[in-house]
């Protein structure tokens, strides 16, 4: 899986109108909820086909037609040409927006009713009551906020988030219609 990008460029293997980019690895962090995944950019998509090995033992390979990340956008025909920078490192955050509702919580003088015990005109033990004004935290509303709640079933569908997440970036580069699913 990648994105082909369907524009003439002039990149550090030569020029290409098929650059092929796709995720090579990814890193999770649960405790900062924080991934991290780098690219790789071709000339076309197979040369990154035959960079892959088929088998864990089969020797690897020298990659032939990657690309560095910078290249030159051809526009049109006329254009002088756009430098560009295709980064190959990108983190996102595992989180979701959501609204949250989140306790008013407000310090109030409350009558609690405390057991001791007392004897009565037998001389048997008995529990009485007394009441005792104390201050206690009580919940007086609710308010709606919207907070970032961390999604772990993000890591369940990853290659998919993680592409989408590629695209919107690319599609800062390039035309959306240039950038193919690969």
């Amino acid at each position: 899986m990648g994105y082909q990008i369907n524009a003439d460029l002039e990149t550090s293997s030569g020029p290409t109108s098929e650059l092929y980019i796709r995720i090579e690895n990814w890193k999770i962090n649960r405790s900062t909820n924080i991934v991290t995944f780098t690219t790789t950019s071709w000339l076309n998509s197979n040369y990154a086909k035959k960079f892959n090995r088929k088998y864990a033992d089969d020797k690897f390979r020298n990659a032939v037609g990657i690309v560095s990340s910078k290249v030159i956008y051809y526009e049109n025909e006329r254009s002088k040409g756009k430098h560009l920078d295709i980064e190959n490192l990108y983190t996102f955050e595992m989180v979701k927006e959501e609204e949250v509702e989140i306790p008013i919580m407000k310090k109030k003088k409350v009558a609690v009713e405390v057991p001791y015990i007392s004897f009565d005109e037998n001389g048997d033990e008995v529990t009485l009551y007394r009441t005792v004004e104390e201050e206690k935290q009580v919940q007086v509303g609710v308010k709606k906020e919207v907070k970032k709640v961390i999604d772990y079933s993000i890591i369940d569908n990853l290659t998919i988030y993680s592409y989408e997440i590629l695209k919107n970036e690319l599609s800062k580069l390039f035309p959306k219609s240039k950038i193919l699913n690969g």
